[in-house]
């Protein structure tokens, strides 16, 4: 049975990578970008506020005019919104490392563009409260959950699995990973039928406060200075190229929703909640938010230097050949323009 669950999660991480390079080869078959249309794409999740915030309060529109539309969409995770982008779906995702990183070994060097920083923190693993992880020792057997495979929060999981001696079931391991929805992973915690989960805020305190999970391993705690890149904002180069203008208008109004956000009230974040209610048919207590966005930091600094560790750490685990070059992701020429013509600093890639 052990090596039939092998063989499915290697099956399973093949689909993934073909349906990827699928959606490489026939992307442009897709609608393709309007001039008086942007279609961002983001996640439902507390890491992904400046994207919620800036559709519900409708700024973001008000920025062009009622001669433009921006539309918005939601995805489960980071792999299927680089899939939107690359097959056209989307202009603008707001989207992790890991799966930008995927994209890039798959499109190559000349396809994606990270243009901005979103949120830097807000990921941690949770694990029940009888779950004792002492030892290295004690992870085998154990099953934890991930939103889905090869995100950003897997991509930190199976690296941490690794430091402490252990891989996963699909690299023919003993720990048991698996990828349900974010929604799942609560339900399957509060069944008692995962022993953890890496997940991002919100969800990373619902664990806590709705199903009695305790703080295993703060993710921030990994990094020199406690700051990585959760989530940017990535565009394709093709997009970049023929709408600079709309870019420009959009980062302009980004910057003040990121900056407004920063210093966030009570009546901000309220605002932040009732968007994921909108998108998850789910209204969360505001407590939960208000904890959840303390986990975190809005920020348009892209924080390379995470982006580079990340791409070690897929490497290390087998997801992305080694000699990728990530310096051709980076083109945070316009972003850079608006802060220095605030006086602000501006910010580096790789």
């Amino acid at each position: 049975m052990g090596h039939l669950r092998t063989n499915l999660a290697f099956a399973a991480v093949a689909v993934t990578a073909l349906l990827l390079s699928i959606t490489v080869l026939f992307g442009y078959l897709a609608t393709a970008p309007s001039a008086n249309t942007l279609r961002i794409g983001f996640l439902p999740n507390v890491t992904h506020a400046t994207a919620l915030f800036g559709i519900a309060t409708g700024i973001y529109q008000r920025a062009f005019g009622s001669e433009f539309a921006v539309q918005s969409r939601a995805y489960n995770a980071g792999p299927d919104a680089i899939s939107a982008l690359l097959t056209q779906q989307v202009d603008l995702v707001f989207v992790g490392p890991s799966p930008t990183l995927n994209g890039l070994a798959v499109a190559g060097p000349d396809v994606l563009r990270v243009v901005a920083g979103a949120a830097s923190g807000g990921a941690s693993f949770i694990i029940q409260p009888y779950v004792n992880l002492t030892t290295d020792a004690d992870f085998h057997g154990k099953k934890f959950a991930t939103p889905q495979i090869r995100n950003t929060q897997d991509i930190a999981l199976q690296h941490y699995l690794l430091t402490r001696g252990h891989t996963t079931f699909i690299r023919g391991g003993d720990v048991d990973v698996i990828y349900p929805p974010n929604p799942d992973i609560l339900a399957l915690f509060q069944r008692g039928q995962i022993d953890g989960a890496w997940v991002p805020e919100p969800w990373a305190t619902r664990l806590v406060r709705e199903a009695g999970g305790k703080v295993f391993l703060d993710e921030r705690t990994l990094w020199p200075n406690e700051q990585f890149v959760t989530t940017h904002l990535v565009t394709t180069k093709r997009y970049l190229d023929g709408h600079r203008d709309i870019l420009t208008k959009f980062l302009n109004t980004y910057v003040n929703v990121t900056l407004r956000l920063q210093s966030a009230d009570t009546s901000d974040l309220t605002i932040v909640n009732g968007e994921i209610a909108n998108l998850t048919r789910v209204h969360l207590d505001q407590t939960i938010v208000d904890a959840a966005f303390m986990n975190l930091n809005l920020t348009y600094d892209p924080i390379g230097s995470s982006l580079a560790t990340y791409l070690t750490w897929a490497q290390d685990l087998g997801f992305i050949k080694k000699g990728l070059d990530a310096k051709s992701l980076y083109d945070l020429t316009l972003l850079n323009e608006i802060l220095v013509r605030r006086g602000l600093p501006p910010v580096t890639g790789l």
